[in-house]
């Protein structure tokens, strides 16, 4: 009968050393550097930056920021039209397009161009949309 509770109390301490073991959370904590640039993020592998643009989510004739900066080499554009009313995003210099996405709406969509140093013109191609002020200016570095 003295047996049985020594029994409880090393199965109690069993379980609890199980417990206090749980599950292996190691996880790998290894991640990008920061970018001090609020308008590019790294995309890994050496495959270039990501510049995002968005339309004003209400549906107006703008560009949520009318200057971006992006770092020279290759470059993804990633442009988000939350909006019901249809806008693009291209990049040109000297009045060459360089890159422009699909007319979206409610979505979003991407681009690529090589860029070199200098500064560049971005715009919503949309009959009316540039002529309404929906441009900007790119500047890369």
């Amino acid at each position: 009968m003295r047996r049985f509770p020594l029994l409880i109390v090393i199965c109690a301490l069993a379980i609890l050393g199980l417990a206090a073991c749980g599950g292996d959370d190691n996880k790998d904590t290894t991640t990008e550097p920061a970018t001090t640039e609020t308008t590019t993020t790294d995309t890994g592998g050496g495959a270039g930056k990501t510049v995002e643009q968005a339309a004003d989510p209400s549906g107006g004739l703008k560009f949520e920021k009318d200057s971006l900066s992006a770092p020279t080499g290759n470059v993804t554009f990633k442009f988000t039209n939350e909006s019901s009313t249809p806008h693009d995003f291209v990049v040109e210099q000297d009045g060459q397009e360089l890159a422009k996405t699909d007319v979206i709406t409610e979505g979003s969509d991407t681009t690529q161009a090589t860029l070199e140093a200098g500064e560049y013109t971005f715009y919503c191609s949309v009959p009316g949309h540039r002529q309404a002020g929906m441009e900007g200016t790119l500047t890369a570095k």
